[in-house]
């Protein structure tokens, strides 16, 4: 070593990491900073930390409203599982039920109010709401209330008196997985627009036509639940229910069925006009129509179906999932030659799961367009991202006089909105639902809010200028409307406390019965066919996502689809045959084009059981907030 370098003495060593030691030992000794994670809950009366405790509820991850418990502890909803004695959900709890319990702890939700996309307090956005709507009345304009599926009792007497306050106010419902067209078509054929019950529990026949009623049509656990019961051989001889489904992509229904046939979405008209034909035949009863065109299911197929369906009258249950209004009118032709209505099918207490007007939906987007719509209130619904060409909604709404959102997030339909008034998570508010005329639900709430959000109810009655709060509303209606239905003499009080501590109460139905049977004009005479190279394309919803609402949860997109088995990405389903055709295989990156619409690109997946004609890409993906998850893993991944 240089001489003019000082050396570093062995003794001097140690002196320096000695000294360096006992400072950071004197580091250690401070007092780390307070972290608060949540503020510590409020005792309840009879409960000992540490413990759990079950409340029933009800779900409020779509519009099915089955019965829920929640399993808390500590004043935190820890689990949810579905709850055993509720009368249409039997104990089941689907995949997005379960993890609507990550959303309600989701730290992107919105924790406040928010004016022209800032934050803000409630009083500033009642203020400046209410002098709108004073205004507006005054100048008679239009309101309307856009929301999903309203299954709450009070919460849609609130929206009725709502409105109530203006000459020109309407509630106007839409489902982004819509089901319109049975409800139109009752209306056709029975006088009346509702969408019935269907009991799986009692078919001994079951004819699906592009209905995934175990997977994500209108209500799956429910029909989950009663479709198993006719799955166990019972009986001497042993007998169990026969399923037929007819389909166009593999599904979580096909799956389970005994026979499965491939069949395009535009085909189903078809194939259900030949059906009625044949049972007509058999019921002796005639039905005038020109000659139909070819069925693309053979005629010894169709009379197998025919004979079986026949067979069990009174017990056969035919269900379609299309949305041509034409398709579902002869449906309800077929299932009236089985005796279905009044046994299989019940109008009587109809299911109010979906009540989607796809009418309305247009009439008012037209008013839209024309600027005739002075004030817009959003609940529950995403129109910008649910609508087909929604975009071109976003310049329209942020013209309207008065736009407000109720949603959890910041959506595209929220970006859009002048106020957002963000509702907080079922699970921390008092609300109710009928789900099926004559089963009525409470939900109390298990954790108090953990954001400065607010519910509907509570919103619409400042406006009104209430003072109400969510459980005495709730309990109030409950009260005036839904107790004088109860099937017993209990006094109110004993009736509530029983409703709230069960999750439910069985009551008498509300609904008037229906008119004589209307037979269709005409049965439906047009067939879809796909020109050469190229596709029909099928949009679904996965039992995940659903219609995308459920998009910002990951244990829902890391949730394996129950058939592909795919995660966290969306991928265009082909069937093999046409894969090895074209040179594709699973994991391949495809380019896409639909009509005019921009070209994009997917990943494929070669899914046996997929028609060879259509291709099949999933909904809910894409949404605002969701391309976080992209960073999700290791950059390799």
């Amino acid at each position: 070593m240089p001489e003019n370098e000082s050396r570093f003495s062995r003794r001097g060593f140690l002196e320096a990491t000695g000294f360096a030691l006992f400072v950071s030992a004197l580091e250690g000794c401070g007092r780390a900073p307070d972290q608060y994670a949540m503020a510590p809950a409020l005792g309840v009366e009879g409960a000992f930390p540490g413990n759990t405790a079950d409340y029933a509820t009800v779900c409020g991850g779509c519009s099915a409203a089955c019965g829920c418990l929640v399993k808390s502890r500590d004043g935190r909803p820890i689990k949810l599982e579905g709850n055993p004695q509720h009368p249409l959900s039997q104990g089941g709890l689907c995949a997005t039920g379960q993890a609507s319990l990550l959303s309600l702890y989701d730290s992107h939700r919105l924790k406040g109010p928010r004016s022209n996309g800032k934050a803000t307090d409630w009083a500033a956005v009642d203020t400046a709401i209410i002098e709108q709507l004073d205004a507006i009345r005054q100048r008679d304009g239009a309101v309307r209330l856009l929301t999903g599926t309203t299954v709450g009792l009070t919460r849609a007497a609130t929206i009725a008196e709502f409105l109530d306050q203006f000459k020109n106010g309407r509630h106007v419902t839409y489902d982004p997985l819509s089901t319109s067209a049975i409800l139109d078509a009752h209306k056709q054929t029975h006088g009346k627009r509702v969408l019935p019950r269907f009991r799986f529990d009692r078919a001994d026949v079951i004819v699906s036509f592009d209905a995934d009623f175990l997977g994500t049509w209108i209500s799956p656990v429910q029909f989950a639940a009663e479709y198993q019961t006719k799955r166990l051989p019972h009986g001497d001889p042993p007998a169990m229910s026969h399923h037929l489904q007819l389909e166009s992509r593999m599904s979580v229904t096909g799956a389970n069925a005994d026979q499965r046939i491939q069949i395009l979405p535009g085909q189903i008209g078809v194939v259900l006009s030949h059906l009625a034909k044949l049972l007509a035949e058999k019921a002796g009863e005639n039905i005038p129509q020109e000659s139909l065109p070819k069925s693309p299911i053979d005629q010894t197929t169709l009379q197998e179906i025919a004979n079986r369906l026949w067979n069990a009258r009174g017990k056969a249950l035919v269900v379609c999932g299309s949305q041509d209004l034409s398709t579902q009118q002869v449906c309800n032709l077929v299932n009236e030659l089985l005796g279905a209505y009044g046994h299989t099918i019940d109008i009587d207490a109809p299911s109010r799961q979906k009540q989607g007007d796809d009418v309305q939906l247009t009439e008012l987007l037209d008013e839209i367009r024309q600027g005739m719509v002075d004030a817009l209130l959003i609940v529950d619904v995403n129109p910008i991202y649910d609508l087909p060409g929604g975009a071109k909604l976003l310049p329209l709404l942020k013209k309207l006089p008065l736009t407000v959102s109720f949603s959890q997030q910041d959506d595209e339909t929220a970006g859009a909105s002048k106020y957002v008034c963000p509702e907080g998570h079922w699970l921390e508010q008092w609300h109710d639902a009928e789900p099926v005329d004559g089963v009525v639900s409470v939900a109390q709430p298990a954790i108090r809010p953990l954001g400065n959000t607010r519910s509907l109810l509570n919103s619409l009655a400042v406006w009104m200028g209430h003072k109400a709060n969510d459980y005495e509303t709730v309990q109030s209606y409950c009260k005036k409307v839904v107790h004088p239905r109860s099937t017993t003499t209990t006094p109110f009080q004993s009736f509530w406390d029983r409703t709230v501590h069960d999750g439910f109460a069985t009551v008498k139905p509300a609904t008037k019965g229906a008119t004589q049977f209307k037979q269709p004009k005409a049965l439906v005479t047009q067939t879809s066919e796909t020109k050469a190279d190229t596709f029909e394309l099928i949009l679904y919803p996965k039992i995940s996502l659903l219609d995308g609402r459920h998009a910002n949860n990951p244990w829902l997109q890391e949730l394996p689809d129950p058939i592909s088995k795919a995660t966290w990405d969306n991928y265009v389903c082909m069937a093999p045959e046409q894969a090895m055709e074209l040179g594709i295989q699973t994991g391949d990156i495809v380019r896409l084009k639909t009509g005019t619409g921009k070209p994009f690109e997917l990943p494929a997946l070669v899914q046996p059981g997929q028609h060879p004609e259509t291709i099949a890409i999933a909904l809910g993906y894409g949404r605002k907030g969701t391309d976080r998850f992209a960073a999700i893993g290791p950059e390799w991944i």
